[in-house]
């Protein structure tokens, strides 16, 4: 099931990045994305938020999680976060904590971050891209994968993207 939740109004071309570049810092302004599948011991739940509208930087956020698991816990599971940049010539440097990378491009995958936990059913993964002039936006990407509990095997990346693309 793909639900898709879009706040505030994004309009195309050269009107969409002057609504980027241009929007009021604070705004609350938001896009999100979810999916999720039923499996035999559970509900694998996968989501992507980011802001829309933004000055110099774009906050996202990125949860994946089994749900309604009747007490069954993963062996494993992954988040594994991508943010592209959407424009020519984009560049977007993304930071989660204190590390940070930069790379360039038209819409390219800019960077990933991911973060596996053992025995555990929630990995939520959030920071911040603060994208160049020349970007039209960002697009932010979610899967999960990981290991079901006990005998169950491997899940197969499950995701959910939001975003220009």
């Amino acid at each position: 099931m793909l639900g898709v939740k879009r706040l505030g109004v994004l309009a195309g071309g050269a009107a969409a990045a002057t609504a980027l570049l241009v929007g009021s810092a604070g705004s609350a302004q938001a896009a999100s994305a979810e999916n999720y599948w039923n499996v035999a011991y559970g509900q694998l739940y996968v989501s992507a938020w980011e802001c829309n509208t933004y000055v110099t930087s774009c906050s996202w956020y990125t949860k994946v999680q089994l749900r309604n698991n009747g007490g069954r816990i993963m062996d494993r599971i992954t988040n594994t976060t991508k943010i592209y940049a959407n424009g020519i010539s984009a560049t977007v440097t993304i930071s989660k904590d204190q590390a940070s990378a930069t790379i360039s491009g038209n819409q390219t995958s800019i960077g990933q971050v991911k973060w596996t936990k053992y025995v555990s059913n929630l990995v939520e993964l959030s920071g911040s891209a603060s994208p160049s002039w020349t970007t039209i936006g960002i697009t932010t990407e979610a899967c999960l994968t990981g290991n079901g509990p006990g005998s169950y095997g491997d899940v197969s990346a499950k995701c959910a993207k939001i975003g220009l693309w």
